[in-house]
């Protein structure tokens, strides 16, 4: 296949896409979002916490973020503490889940979420958001797909393997030369996987994810 033909083909995919996913990465809002709950057990665990902060492109937005610690109403495991440094204190003068739920979908509204294996943070979310008869009808970016897709397109090197398995969150931050610091508090954990995300949005660009579209492809749930 020539370029040009290549290139014909490729503006008749986007022409073909709806208006919304044709909206270039630079100009889409994200909220990058992180959860702490109260078990790893989808069919019983919690919301105990999140935190997300807004971005306008590769532009983390300081001034718009949100972090709110939930009373589920039901006991929390003490092995919990030692991850999300919740104590029983902290969770029972928490508000509960009805109150803070709705500011984030207001916080959230129609952006793009972004979020480190976002789908166990979605998965909490909607179950929570059901509950109490809200829609979470929102578009998602996982960073951990997006990562090993752009890995997958890296010139083979000695350490390559060691990219696509290590895909956690700290693994990910030291390879785009970030510092991990302190992890498992929801507000700090989204901070740290916006900036990722940020440094993630121009290597994309050069593979030729350029809208909604493309990212929605490789890397959307």
């Amino acid at each position: 296949m020539t370029a040009a033909l290549g290139g014909w083909i490729r503006l008749l995919k986007d022409a073909l896409l709806p208006a919304r996913d044709r909206r270039p990465l630079g100009s889409l809002r994200y909220v990058v979002l992180d959860t702490e709950f109260t078990s790893l057990d989808p069919r019983t665990n919690r919301l105990l916490s999140f935190g997300a902060v807004a971005m306008q492109g590769s532009r983390i937005l300081l001034g718009e973020q949100i972090y709110r610690v939930v009373n589920p109403g039901v006991e929390v495991p003490a092995a919990g503490i030692l991850v999300h440094g919740l104590r029983p204190e902290d969770i029972s003068q928490a508000s509960p889940l009805q109150d803070v739920l709705a500011e984030l979908h207001t916080f959230v509204g129609s952006s793009i979420v972004v979020g480190h294996f976002v789908k166990l943070d979605l998965r909490v979310l909607r179950k929570e958001s059901r509950s109490l008869g809200l829609a979470w009808p929102v578009s998602a970016v996982d960073t951990a797909r997006a990562h090993a897709w752009l890995m997958r397109r890296q010139p083979w090197q000695e350490h390559s393997s060691e990219h696509l398995e290590n895909l956690d969150l700290p693994s990910l931050a030291r390879h785009y030369q970030i510092d991990p610091g302190d992890l498992h508090h929801a507000l700090g954990d989204a901070f740290l996987t916006a900036r990722v995300w940020q440094k993630m949005l121009s290597p994309l660009q050069q593979f030729g994810i350029n809208c909604l579209g493309d990212l929605s492809r490789i890397a959307g749930l």
